[in-house]
């Protein structure tokens, strides 16, 4: 046995019903984790390490307290939720500027800990009742970390200062829907909006033997652009299966149907013909169409 971690992890809610059709609620969560993640996210192709609790890495502590509200509106057929959270994390794990994560077998010395705290506002409205039903919610959120050095002479990351967590994202957008046509045919479709995800960027660059090479700015002081798609679908169910065990139904869907060449990472290089340096943008997915076959039995 290298270390020994125990925690109690608490966990309540309570819930208070107005009247029929309204609703409060709050909650506190302790949570604890002993297996850290460390993510590479500038990378074009970001590495994930997974590293277990030691002497050196601390187990991460989270503590979350919510507070929700609760309505029904027109006997049920709408319905509005908003609820606000708070979390703090304890011993958030970052890599220091200029870490190399490939194959390090002494992972504890190119990370820090530090603490992280996030906050925000949910609301979701929802049309429960009817041939068309579906919800829409917006967040509106912020997540921030803080990593100091290890000693007096180290100045951590961002000087100290608190910046943007890798899952800093201020304003999220989702909205579903689905419409039953009749008893074979019913639609579907899922928009998505996010803020760009924190990155870091060059702000300049030096000269060395020939060499460019680039001079990074603060840590996730920049953001990738904004996130978005469109996806729609079909679904055929045939309508001998109500007299047979076996049942199946055709799913025919358009994932990104407007092609939106969502950025997974910008990667910034100079190009060896003119010499200039250029963004160079990396998509993982287009519009992809696809045919389904579900069954149950």
């Amino acid at each position: 046995v290298i270390e020994s971690y125990n925690y109690l992890e608490p966990r309540f809610s309570l819930a208070y019903q107005i009247n029929d059709d309204q609703s409060i609620k709050a909650s506190y969560n302790r949570i604890v984790q002993y297996l850290q993640l460390i993510s590479n996210t500038s990378s074009p192709t970001p590495l994930d390490v997974w590293t277990p609790s030691d002497s050196f890495i601390k187990p991460q502590i989270a503590d979350q307290v919510a507070l929700g509200y609760f309505k029904n509106l027109e006997n049920g057929m709408y319905s509005l939720e908003v609820e606000t959270y708070y979390k703090e994390v304890q011993n958030r794990l970052d890599y220091i500027d200029g870490a190399d994560l490939i194959a390090n077998k002494a992972i504890e010395q190119i990370i820090l800990n530090g603490q992280l705290r996030s906050y925000g506002l949910e609301i979701m409205f929802r049309k429960n009742e009817g041939k068309f039903n579906g919800w829409i919610s917006y967040t509106l959120s912020k997540s921030e970390q803080q990593t100091p050095g290890r000693t007096s002479v180290e100045t951590g990351i961002n000087n100290g200062q608190w910046y943007n967590s890798v899952y800093d994202k201020l304003h999220n957008v989702a909205i579903t829907t689905s419409y039953n046509l009749n008893e074979k045919w019913s639609f579907g479709a899922n928009f998505a909006l996010q803020t760009g995800q924190p990155v870091t960027y060059p702000v300049g660059q030096y000269d060395y033997l020939g060499i460019n090479v680039p001079s990074y700015g603060l840590r996730n002081e920049n953001r990738l652009p904004a996130y978005h798609h469109l996806d729609i679908a079909a679904t055929l169910t045939p309508t001998k299966n109500k007299n047979r065990e076996w049942k199946g139904e055709w799913v025919f869907s358009i994932y990104n149907l407007y092609n939106r060449k969502n950025a997974a990472s910008i990667n910034f290089r100079q190009n060896t013909d003119t010499g200039s340096n250029e963004a160079v943008k990396t998509s993982i997915f287009g519009v992809v169409p696809a045919v389904s076959y579900n069954f149950k039995f």
